[in-house]
């Protein structure tokens, strides 16, 4: 009887232990960043006017892209984050857009950094899934874009990369992006290469701006001549 005890309470200190460690990484992922609490957007008027004129402008652009000599736009994280509250919450009309199990995206810029974040799953089960990360036009390149990868979470728990980043490059080469990954200075960079397919692409990005709460992009097409 007496040789037991020192088991039980082995058994009981290991059981204490593995219940504190999965309470911890439980604590770690029901963590919500405070940007994503922060950048919800209510479901009123204002919110579903704001989703319908980031719709237009964003038909406007691809019809520009099409047919002006030059073009170009500017969009607010809070107008995004009320486009993804009215279109792509529940059964929007963007919502399929989202990866499977993932639903309610919301946007913050701070500086030149992007905070974009999902929840993945719903009630006891669920945790906010975000990715922080920066993006500029590669100078004297023709429509190549670089994402440099400088923080990827769920909750407040750190995720492996790899396998978001894979995910991410097969979705752009399927809209004609090519994806190249490679490391700097310890953070994944990505270098997109939009309309890999055209040795002369006639539409060009000249702009790609995150500063001041948004995101600003501008280009220039080749119109034939008449």
């Amino acid at each position: 009887m007496f040789r037991r005890r020192p088991l039980l309470v082995a058994s009981a200190v290991l059981l204490l232990l593995a219940a504190a460690a999965v309470g911890t990484v439980g604590f770690l992922l029901k963590c919500e960043p405070e940007f994503y609490a922060a950048a919800g957007c209510p479901a009123d008027y204002d919110t579903r006017v704001k989703a319908s004129h980031v719709l237009t402008r964003v038909q406007e652009l691809k019809h520009d892209i099409r047919t002006k000599a030059e073009w170009g736009e500017a969009f607010a994280a809070d107008e995004l984050n009320c486009f993804f509250a009215e279109m792509m919450a529940g059964q929007g009309g963007f919502a399929s857009l989202l990866p499977a199990g993932f639903h309610s995206p919301r946007v913050a810029v701070d500086g030149d950094r992007v905070r974009l974040g999902m929840r993945y799953g719903t009630g006891l089960w669920s945790t906010v899934v975000w990715v922080e990360f920066r993006a500029w036009r590669v100078a004297d390149e023709t429509n190549l874009v670089a994402v440099e990868v400088c923080d990827l979470r769920a909750g407040r728990l750190a995720v492996g990369a790899q396998t978001v980043l894979d995910a991410v490059a097969e979705a752009a080469r399927a809209s004609n992006v090519e994806v190249t990954w490679y490391r700097h200075g310890g953070n994944p960079v990505g270098l997109f290469r939009f309309f890999p397919d055209q040795p002369r692409p006639a539409s060009h990005v000249l702009t790609l701006e995150v500063r001041d709460g948004g995101v600003t992009v501008a280009g220039r097409t080749l119109t034939a001549a008449p």
